[in-house]
């Protein structure tokens, strides 16, 4: 349940858009921790209730979360709760005999019969059931007036019993806020400056893993998310984030159409063009290219690079540009007419782009990262496959852009 802010439409989805990604990232973080005492555990999403923890040998469920989100800074965790009431009420009326628990950002104020329900020592189960009783007999509020007549149906013995296996969390951060604890509950697994990096591409992961996830609970279809599978997920990201290997983020770009390609006019394109390299080949130059420049920028913006890495790294592979495209002799390519020179120049960059070149980090091994990064030093008009690369282009020396990797930032 998702209380809209005062300044918001009444009909504006936002607040309750807000509460089903605070219930997703809730379920990740929950997960995380029960993965210090837990490894055969699965978890699903909108079966149960809110947050549903399973036996992953036998499916059976061990443990079930109510998740109320709300954007009012100012809430309050009375006794008289309807959010309290309601989460007591559907818990009667689809009895269990697992452990439950209802997770609030609203505050329970001291004294208030959610703060005895807090795991922990302060938790007195007896001192809250006497307080809900009172309260159930007492209040006027006609919104909870039902909850209250079902508690009060039960037996004493069966409100021991429910209040037992009931855990209230409340002043949980908001959707909103929830990255620092993600990045604590990840704090084993990598070095501090880079657990904001591994939790987004955690929660990246783990987003669409819910949308299959959801969706397979829509249709009826039997799933659940284990353990084993975000552990897996959470090693291999942070194996990513090791000091000789960096992540991977996109995989899923797609590749430019003819079209694209047809009216592509960056400068290392204009590079490619003056040999006339084949089409097809220049459109996986292109592709390699803007797979290279995001992946750069992502490293860059995430912080993943050390300072003037990208600088050194460019100057490597303008090295290894050089044994191929330097010429040998002071006479090299004075003899050959225009077409030669254009032929020679694609076979000089076929062999480059079949060497050797260097990786970033020594266990990044997606050749592209490479390839690319080639064409953005071209792309700046720093290297050049035409031995006359730059009098054919000086006139779009005013649109070289430097992307703070040149050597002017190592």
């Amino acid at each position: 349940m998702v209380e809209p802010s005062a300044s918001s439409s009444a009909f504006s989805a936002a607040g309750p858009a807000l509460g089903y990604l605070a219930q997703i990232d809730y379920a990740l973080l929950a997960a995380l921790e029960r993965m210090d005492d837990e490894d055969d555990f699965a978890v699903s999403i909108e079966t149960l209730d809110d947050i549903v923890f399973h036996d992953a040998a036998t499916d059976e469920a061990t443990a079930k979360w109510q998740s109320k989100h709300t954007i009012s800074e100012t809430r309050s965790l009375s006794d008289a709760s309807t959010d309290l009431w309601k989460t007591i009420a559907n818990w009667i009326a689809e009895p269990s005999d697992m452990r439950t628990r209802l997770v609030l950002i609203a505050v329970a104020p001291a004294g208030a019969t959610a703060e005895l329900l807090r795991p922990g020592i302060s938790r007195d189960v007896p001192a809250a059931m006497r307080r809900l009783e009172r309260t159930a007999q007492s209040s006027t509020s006609g919104s909870n007036t039902d909850y209250y007549a079902a508690f009060l149906a039960l037996t004493e013995e069966q409100r021991r019993a429910l209040l037992d296996r009931v855990e209230i969390c409340d002043s949980v951060l908001p959707a909103a806020e929830i990255q620092p604890l993600l990045e604590r509950a990840v704090r084993k697994s990598t070095r501090p400056q880079r657990r904001q990096a591994l939790v987004d591409r955690l929660r990246g992961w783990w987003h669409k893993r819910t949308i299959a996830h959801l969706d397979a609970v829509a249709r009826g279809v039997p799933d659940r998310v284990g353990a084993g599978e975000l552990e897996s997920e959470l090693l291999e990201l942070a194996d990513a984030l090791r000091d000789d290997n960096l992540p991977i983020d996109v995989l899923d770009m797609p590749q430019p159409t003819e079209p694209e390609v047809a009216e592509n006019d960056q400068i290392f394109v204009a590079q490619l063009r003056l040999v006339t390299l084949a089409s097809e080949r220049l459109r996986k130059c292109i592709y390699d290219h803007n797979r290279a420049f995001a992946q750069r920028s992502r490293w860059q913006r995430d912080r993943l690079l050390e300072v003037g890495e990208l600088g050194r790294y460019d100057r490597e592979l303008k090295e290894a540009w050089e044994r191929y495209f330097l010429p040998v002799g002071d006479d090299d390519d004075e003899r050959l007419d225009e077409a030669a020179i254009r032929r020679r120049a694609r076979e000089r960059f076929a062999g480059l782009d079949r060497s050797d070149l260097p990786p970033i980090r020594r266990d990044v091994r997606e050749g592209w990262v490479a390839r690319g990064s080639l064409h953005v030093i071209a792309d700046r008009l720093e290297i050049g496959w035409h031995p006359d690369w730059l009098a054919h282009l000086r006139h779009r020396l005013g649109e070289v852009q430097d992307d703070g990797s040149s050597e002017a930032a190592a």
